[in-house]
Formats: C-alpha cells, structure tokens, sequence
C-alpha cells in the first residue's frame, strides 16, 4: 500500500510539472526569454529526477518531449528542449556517477551530438538556410563555455536544492 502512495505521488508530481514546463515552453517561445526558460525547464527536468527518481524521470522526459515537438510552433526550440532541457539533465546523474575526466569528456561530447543533432534538424527536416546556423570556431567555443556555465550552474542548483531548500521545505 505504501508502495502505490509513492507511486501515486510521483505520478502526480510529474503531471503537474510537466505542465508547468510545456506552459513556460509555450510562453517562451513567444518571447526572447526562450533560452532562460529552457533553463529553467531543464531545473524542473532535475527536481523530477531528484523527488521521483530515474524512472519517473524518464517518463517525464518523453511525455514533456513529446508534447513541446507536438504543441511548440517552432520546432527548433522544441528540439532544443527535448535535448537540453530534458535529456541532458536526466542523463547528468548517470554521467557524474564516473571519473571526472571521462565524465568531462563525456559532456562536451554529448554537447558536439547536441549541437550536430540541432544543425541537422534545423538545416534538414525544417528547412532553414546555412545563413541560419553559424558553426564557426569561435561560435562552437562560446557554445562550450556556455554549456560548460550551465553544467556547473546546474550541479550548484542540484546541491543547493537538496542540502538547504529540502529541509526548508521539509521533504524527507
């Protein structure tokens, strides 16, 4: 009985944040916050992680992912969530789990395919010119460090949310 509570719960938490994320995505969409509130999307992508586990997570991912590619007039930033916003943070707690090193390497290669996979997309399936994208050295640079920014300010957000605003909260 225990057991279908938490379940329960999970699934409601989920629910309830799915919606709070594909209503920002919508909202942002429209706006030229797109990028902060893919941030902040991929923050709830964590606390559903975090208060569900990996498994609700996943569910979260593709139901989240399938609805911004389905409701989302540009696609472009759907793809962006589906890859930044839901898949990156799920999988960052798999990564963390190794060495440094390889995990390091691991991310910035996950970034490469990101990118590669969002060029593709958006040159291929929507149609946007070469002018739209401009994969330079310095525009792939910037990228890293703003992907590298994130990934830190994501891991802070992590810490933070767990060793001081849970006990504020009084979860668990």
């Amino acid at each position: 009985m225990k057991e279908k509570r938490k379940l329960t719960k999970s699934i409601a938490l989920c629910g309830v944040l799915a919606a709070l994320s594909v209503g920002m995505m919508c909202l942002g969409g429209l706006t030229v916050l797109d990028l902060s509130i893919l941030l902040v999307c991929s923050l709830i992508t964590v606390l559903t992680v975090i208060e569900t586990g990996n498994k609700m997570a996943w569910i979260y991912a593709a139901v989240t992912s399938t609805l911004a590619l389905l409701l989302l007039p540009n696609k472009l930033y759907a793809m962006e969530y589906v890859l930044f916003g839901a898949l990156y943070p799920v999988l960052k707690g798999y990564i963390e789990k190794l060495p440094r090193t390889i995990a390091f390497v691991l991310k910035i290669a996950m970034l490469d395919v990101m990118l590669l996979s969002c060029l593709i997309v958006g040159q291929v399936v929507l149609g946007l010119g070469e002018e739209y994208f401009s994969l330079s050295f310095i525009t792939v640079g910037l990228g890293t460090l703003f992907f590298a920014f994130y990934d830190y300010t994501l891991t802070k957000c992590i810490s933070y949310y767990i060793v001081i605003l849970r006990k504020k909260l009084r979860l668990k």
